[in-house]
């Protein structure tokens, strides 16, 4: 049996209040590799730089509403990819609060609209 699994992040939450139907969550996922060394294949010489692999962290972003799910990839490999990936956290961030703001003016609109169709 190979070495399970330990986490340095493990939130799941259910993105829906109780009483409220659907399957909605967030998996937030980022596996500790802190006790992890590279690792040798058993076919590897001496003389053979590549040969040492540095797997990367098992990373999740999952996000599930209903029967739609989306999982994001972030990578780690360099220091590229690294600054994509924070950006990918950083953009995502600014979106929902920016769609949470959306989200607040509409509510004042709906209920404009409500309002008028009652007659008040």
């Amino acid at each position: 049996m190979g070495m399970p699994y330990r986490a340095r992040v493990d939130e799941r939450r259910f993105l829906n209040l109780p009483g409220f139907h659907g399957g909605a969550y967030v998996l937030a996922y980022v596996e500790d590799t802190s006790d992890r060394e590279p690792v040798r294949g058993p076919y590897c010489k001496d003389d053979c730089p590549d040969c040492p692999h540095n797997f990367e962290a098992r990373v999740i972003l999952e996000i599930a509403d209903c029967s739609r799910r989306a999982e994001l990839e972030f990578d780690l490999d360099s220091e590229s990819a690294r600054a994509n990936s924070l950006h990918k956290v950083d953009t995502l961030i600014a979106a929902l609060r920016v769609f949470r703001k959306g989200l607040v003016e509409e509510f004042k609109q709906y209920d404009r609209r409500e309002r008028a169709l009652k007659g008040e």
